[in-house]
């Protein structure tokens, strides 16, 4: 029997990278994770990037529920 495996898409890649924070945001230096303003909102973000972290926020939405 074969064993299918599946590629993760970037957006849920980015999702675990991102750590503590949401997609879209970036930790701030200096704060501990889970704190009040411990992330803020990514600069200079790329249409595509964007995409990416609204998959990314959609994807994590839908792994809650389940």
């Amino acid at each position: 029997m074969r064993m299918i495996t599946t590629k993760k898409s970037s957006a849920q890649q980015s999702a675990k990278k991102s750590g503590p924070c949401w997609p879209g945001y970036e930790p701030v230096p200096g704060k501990k994770p889970g704190t009040k303003e411990s992330c803020k909102p990514k600069a200079n973000q790329t249409s595509a990037q964007r995409k990416a972290d609204s998959k990314a926020a959609a994807a994590s939405k839908l792994k809650k529920k389940s």
